[in-house]
C-alpha cells in the first residue's frame, strides 16, 4: 500500500507536467485515506503560498511589466506592418483603376468628340431687298431690310437652333426627332413645322410673332412656357414690363411681303399703317384728314425703300407724308 507520494511526482504535478498514468497513481493515492487526502490538501496550499509570494515580488512584477510591454511593442509592430501592407496594396490597384478611368475617359471624348457647327450669319441691310434662304433642313427663311440671321451650317441630331434679329418669315420643314427653335433678345419659339413671322428688332420696345398656320410655342429667357398660339394669332410683347398680350389678325396680309407684296384687301388704314412699321421698322403717325377705320383695297410691291413705298401708296390713296430721320413717317390726307 502506497503510505507517502514521491517528492518529484508531486513537483511535477504542481508544475503540471503529469502524465496521464502519474494523475492516476495520484487519484488513487488520494483515496487510501483520510490522511492522504488532507496531506494533499496541505501541499496545494504551500503550493499556493509559495506561488502568491513568487508573483508579489517587486523583481517579479517588473519582469512581468517589461514583458508585457514587449508583447505589446510587437503586437503594435506587427499591426503597423499589417496596416502598411494593406495600403500599399490598396494604393496600388488605386492608381491602377485611375490610369484605367483616365484611359476610358480619353477614350470616351476622342469617340464622341465632333466639332462646333460653323455658324453662319446672313444680314439684310436697310436698303436691300428682301432675301430668301433655305438651311441645312429645307427649312425656308425670307429676311426683310435690316434684319438677320444666325444659323449652324449643318444642324445637330437632337435640335434646330437659329437666332434672329428684325423681321424673318419662317417655313420649317417638319422633323419631329428635332424641334426647331427660334431666339431672340426677349424670347424663343419653340416649333414642330410652321409658317409664322418673327418680328425682333433689337431696340424696339416691342416684338412679336404672327402664326399663318401650324402651332408655335412662346418660351422666356429661362425657356418656361408663356403660351401657346394657333394660326391667325399675334403674340405681342412689351420688353420693357414683360407683359404680353394676343390677338387675332389677318396672319397671310401680315405676313404677305415675303412675297413681295403688301395685299391689303379690306385692310383699314391703321392695319396698314402697322404692317408698314413692322416692315420698315418705323413708327406711322397718322395726321388730319386720316380715317383709321376705313377699310382698303389694293396691292404694293415690297420690293421699295421707305421713301419709294410712301410715294407709291400716295397715289393709290392720295396721303401725303414726311419721313424724318428714315425712322417715324407722318402721313395726312392731301387737301
Amino acid at each position: 500500500m502506497m503510505y507517502h507520494l514521491d517528492e518529484i511526482l508531486v513537483e511535477k504535478y504542481l508544475s503540471g507536467e503529469c502524465s496521464e498514468a502519474e494523475m492516476e497513481q495520484i487519484r488513487q493515492w488520494l483515496k487510501i485515506s483520510e490522511d492522504n487526502r488532507k496531506e494533499w490538501l496541505k501541499l496545494r496550499m504551500v503550493s499556493a503560498k509559495m506561488n502568491y509570494v513568487h508573483f508579489s515580488d517587486p523583481e517579479h512584477i517588473d519582469s512581468s511589466y517589461k514583458e508585457l510591454k514587449k508583447t505589446r511593442y510587437e503586437r503594435e509592430q506587427f499591426e503597423r506592418e499589417i496596416t502598411r501592407k494593406v495600403v500599399k496594396r490598396f494604393m496600388r490597384y488605386a492608381a491602377s483603376i485611375l490610369v484605367l478611368l483616365g484611359v476610358a475617359y480619353v477614350l470616351f471624348q476622342y469617340l464622341t468628340y465632333s466639332e462646333p457647327p460653323k455658324m453662319v450669319v446672313v444680314a439684310v441691310s436697310g436698303n436691300e431687298a428682301v432675301q430668301k434662304i433655305v438651311l441645312d433642313d429645307s427649312t425656308r427663311v425670307w429676311l426683310s431690310p435690316s434684319s438677320q440671321i444666325e444659323y449652324p451650317e449643318k444642324f445637330g441630331k437632337n435640335e434646330r437652333m437659329v437666332s434672329v434679329e428684325g423681321k424673318v418669315y419662317f417655313e420649317v420643314a417638319k422633323d419631329v426627332n428635332r424641334l426647331f427653335y427660334v431666339k431672340t433678345d426677349a424670347y424663343t419659339v419653340k416649333v414642330s413645322g410652321t409658317s409664322f413671322e418673327v418680328n425682333a428688332y433689337k431696340f424696339s420696345q416691342t416684338s412679336d410673332v404672327i402664326l399663318v398656320e401650324g402651332n408655335v410655342e412662346i418660351l422666356d429667357p429661362v425657356q418656361a412656357s408663356l403660351c401657346a398660339l394657333q394660326p391667325g394669332q399675334q403674340f405681342e410683347i412689351d420688353k420693357l414690363n414683360k407683359r404680353f398680350t394676343l390677338r387675332q389678325v389677318e396672319a397671310e396680309l401680315y405676313a404677305s411681303w415675303h412675297d413681295g407684296r403688301l395685299e391689303f384687301d379690306g385692310l383699314t388704314f391703321a392695319e396698314i399703317a402697322k404692317i408698314l412699321e413692322r416692315h420698315y421698322n418705323v413708327q406711322i403717325i397718322l395726321g388730319e384728314g386720316i380715317v383709321s377705320n376705313k377699310q382698303l383695297v389694293g396691292s404694293l410691291s415690297f420690293e421699295k425703300d421707305i421713301h419709294q413705298m410712301m410715294r407709291a401708296l400716295g397715289l393709290v390713296l392720295s396721303i401725303e407724308y414726311h419721313v424724318q430721320t428714315d425712322t417715324v413717317v407722318y402721313i395726312k390726307a392731301k387737301k
